[in-house]
């Protein structure tokens, strides 16, 4: 009896059997195909290793954005690269960048020499305890170098100023400047940190208003100390201030002879020192010519001013007008330099 056509032998119409499993050694074309991609990964996780942590994990694991692609084995496909080629390079190598070994804010820092001097000192002073006494003697040594920092430290904190006091702009100085612009209102204008050409002198307020033209010099003192009138001189505490006053008499004086040069016209300037910190038991005091005053008592010294040049008084004469005002700003603009 002869099968149907169209079927094998053995097999009829009735149900399928279960497929018969493929040997072992059908699989090795596919495990010989994977092969090249891990060992791909692992170059690229070697690599990687040496440039970037974060990347030889991705690299590792396969996840990331520089995650090997699977291989696809369709006709028409390209095989999935090596990791030898120059994409794959472009995206593990990255720019070398030195860091500085100091920071740029630390190099700029002012103090920077002043604590390298001490830490060198300090070490030179163990090292010379330790070779004096020998090496069970490292205590000493260490002692020796602490108690020299401490007190270069606190010694420095004392005299050392970090900044120099022709730049800095101190807290007398921003007081000053907020009350001087409300006596803006009364026709007072001011300019602030004005050099003195030739000299390393700056004043720190110039005003000019109707009553004519004043060098301000703001002090900030120990409010702790008084001040006082003793035998005709200012005292701080025991501290006496003709050097202050003298300063801001001189000046004044460069002031007036460079506002006359520029103007072509004779100019009175009236120098004044505004104080801050001990408390006064007057309003305004003149001392060797300089108009000392507590600094919450600038507006008191204006109305003061201004009602002496009022009309019908000794110094209506002196009084300057809107325009006269204008005219000595401008030239004082002019001669006197703005700190930069």
């Amino acid at each position: 009896m002869h099968d149907p056509p169209g079927e094998p032998n053995g097999q009829g119409n009735g149900p399928a059997g279960p497929p018969a499993e493929l040997p072992d050694h059908a699989n090795q074309p596919t495990r010989q195909a994977n092969q090249p991609t891990e060992a791909a990964n692992e170059r690229k996780g070697l690599r990687a290793l040496f440039r970037d942590p974060a990347a030889a994990d991705q690299a590792a694991t396969g996840a990331g954005p520089h995650a090997t692609a699977p291989t696809d084995s369709r006709p028409g496909t390209e095989p999935a690269g090596d990791g030898n080629g120059p994409a794959s390079r472009q995206q593990f190598a990255g720019p070398v960048v030195s860091r500085p070994l100091v920071r740029q804010r630390l190099r700029s820092d002012p103090r920077l020499r002043v604590w390298i001097t001490r830490a060198i000192v300090a070490l030179a002073l163990f090292i010379a305890v330790i070779s004096w006494g020998g090496w069970h003697d490292w205590r000493y040594g260490l002692t020796a170098a602490v108690v020299y920092a401490a007190a270069d430290t606190i010694f420095r904190s004392k005299t050392a100023v970090v900044v120099p006091a022709s730049v800095r702009i101190t807290s007398a100085q921003r007081f000053t400047r907020r009350r001087l612009k409300i006596v803006r209102l009364a026709g007072y204008h001011a300019m602030h940190a004005r050099t003195i050409p030739g000299t390393a002198h700056v004043i720190d307020h110039v005003v000019v208003g109707p009553a004519g033209v004043f060098t301000f010099d703001s002090q900030r003192l120990d409010r702790r100390l008084p001040l006082r009138m003793r035998d005709g001189m200012l005292y701080h505490g025991r501290a006496n201030m003709e050097r202050r006053l003298d300063h801001a008499r001189l000046e004044a004086a460069y002031a007036k002879r460079l506002i006359e040069n520029e103007l072509g016209q004779p100019v009175a300037v009236r120098p004044a020192m505004v104080v801050y910190g001990p408390s006064t038991s007057w309003h305004i005091m003149r001392v060797k010519g300089v108009d000392v005053f507590d600094g919450h008592r600038i507006g008191r010294y204006f109305r003061r001013q201004s009602s002496d040049v009022r009309r019908g008084s000794a110094r209506a004469r002196s009084r300057l007008s809107a325009e006269r005002v204008e005219t000595i700003m401008a030239a004082a603009e002019r001669a006197l330099p703005a700190l930069t």
